[in-house]
Order: C-alpha cells, then sequence, then structure tokens
C-alpha cells in the first residue's frame, strides 16, 4: 500500500488543532509473513504488529518499507508508513472490520511514543491527500479538502531532527495557533506562511531561508512540522528563483500537492 507525505498548515503541538497539504512524496509498504525481528523494526513498526497480532491472530510478517522522505524531517514520514503499513495488513489478511487506518494509526502513534498528538492531521493527509483539518484531542477530523491548485512545493529536504521539543512552551502559543487554524480553515496559505515562520522561531531553526524564499516571490515558506525541513509554496511555473536561493542550504526538490479518493473512509 502507499501513503504520502505532507508540509505543515497548522502544527497540532500548541493547540491540538492541525491542518496538512498531503504532497506527491510516496512511502510505499509491503509485508510478507515469516519471522520477525523485532530489532529491526521501529517502535512504530512494532506496535502496529503487536496490535494485530493481539486483535487478529495474524501470523509473524517481514515489513519492507521503502520511503522518499526523510526520517525525522517534519514531512510526516511517520504518519505515511504507519496508514500504509495498517491498510496493507487489512489487506493482506482480509480483515473485515471496519476501520479508518489514520484513527488507528494516530492512537497507535501516542502508545508508540512516536507523537505526542498522534498527529492525526498527518495521517488523514497520507490516507486521503488534500487538505486535512483535524482536532486531535479527540481524534476529531473536521473536513478533508482539495489541495490548492496551481501551486508548486519546494521542500528544502531535512532528515535527522536533533531538537527537543518543548511541549509547554509551545502550548503558551496554544490561542494564537487556534487563530492560525481559523485562518487555515478559509485560507491555508496564509497560515501556512504564519504557523511555519512561528514554529521556526519558537524551535530554534534559522529564518534566513524563509526570508530568502518570500523575498524571491513564494507565496508561503516556513518549517514543516518540527522540522529540520523546510518548505516554499509558489505558482506554477515561478519556481526558478525560489529553487536556486535554496539551493544554496541544501538539496530541493520541486514537488505537487497529492490528491486522493478519500470518498470511501473504510477498507
Amino acid at each position: 500500500m502507499q501513503a504520502y507525505g505532507g508540509v505543515s498548515i497548522v502544527n497540532a503541538l500548541p493547540s491540538w488543532y492541525g491542518s496538512t497539504m498531503a504532497l506527491n512524496m510516496k512511502v510505499s509498504v509491503n509485508v510478507k509473513e515469516g519471522i520477525r525481528d523485532r530489532s529491526k523494526e521501529t517502535d512504530l513498526i512494532k506496535i502496529i504488529i503487536d496490535y494485530f497480532k493481539e486483535k487478529y491472530s495474524i501470523p509473524d510478517i517481514l515489513v519492507e518499507v521503502n520511503s522518499e522522505l526523510p526520517q525525522q524531517g517534519g514531512l510526516k514520514s511517520s504518519s505515511a508508513v504507519s496508514v500504509a503499513l495498517i491498510s496493507e495488513i487489512y489487506r493482506k489478511f482480509d480483515i473485515k472490520d471496519p476501520i479508518f487506518p489514520p484513527i488507528l494509526s494516530a492512537i497507535l502513534s501516542i502508545k508508540a511514543g512516536v507523537s505526542y498528538t498522534g498527529a492525526l492531521d498527518d495521517a488523514t493527509a497520507a490516507f486521503c491527500g488534500g487538505i486535512s483539518y483535524t482536532y486531535n484531542k479527540y481524534f476529531k477530523i473536521i473536513k478533508v479538502q482539495k489541495p490548492i491548485e496551481d501551486i508548486s512545493v519546494l521542500v528544502l529536504l531535512r532528515g535527522g531532527r536533533q531538537i527537543n521539543i518543548d511541549i509547554k512552551k509551545l502550548r503558551d502559543f496554544q490561542m494564537i495557533f487556534e487563530e492560525i487554524f481559523q485562518i487555515g480553515l478559509r485560507d491555508p496559505l496564509e497560515a501556512m506562511k504564519l504557523n511555519g515562520i512561528l514554529i521556526a522561531n519558537l524551535l530554534g531553526y534559522s529564518l534566513d531561508p524563509v526570508r530568502d524564499a518570500l523575498k524571491k516571490g513564494a507565496v508561503a515558506s516556513g518549517i514543516s512540522g518540527n522540522g529540520p525541513s523546510y518548505f516554499a509554496i509558489v505558482k506554477e511555473g515561478d519556481e526558478g528563483p525560489v529553487y536556486e536561493i535554496l539551493k544554496r542550504y541544501g538539496n530541493v526538490i520541486i514537488t505537487r500537492p497529492m490528491n486522493l479518493d478519500c470518498k470511501d473512509l473504510s477498507i
């Protein structure tokens, strides 16, 4: 099964309200029956397999992940792996219980300790494409809408996050992020810019790539997730100047928003 990475519109850590836009950056997960080697499984994969073994008595499985996303880069790789793996296990073992993989992903991500809020916004965008709006505290999906058209997304790829997240400090800004979320419901690009700049400041990332991208014509730019990857949004055809300036900071890819058919919320 496949799922997709994304960039933040609103980081859910400060207020529990989160919003993510899916990108055409793919994660593929395959499973096959075999003797598990738990030492090679991430904490999240371990928890997911243990859940299905306990609840549905599936046999031992081996998991193969192919990802275009750097790990711990703020581009939603954990959520993409999680929903893809959950969906693949359901498909392979013909499990009939109705389930919405992003909800289960959020629950198990908290249990695995890889997310403070469960990242339901990330998991929903990874599974459905488009733009997700969620209230993660109660695993509530507020809405999923089609992505913004005629834009390109430039991603300054970085992985291996080193910073410590100070949740208390972020939640001191809860009211501001609630406001940004409300802005995002009607103007995702404006919210993306406000969130990206504020999160970069709060987590101690340099704003130089953001300033440079905005000066070169980006309509939004900032840190995605908890970083360290940066992004910039431009109108289709205007990628050149922003690409050239961001390249000074590292490897940049140009991608597009991803849209999928998520009418059937069960699998």
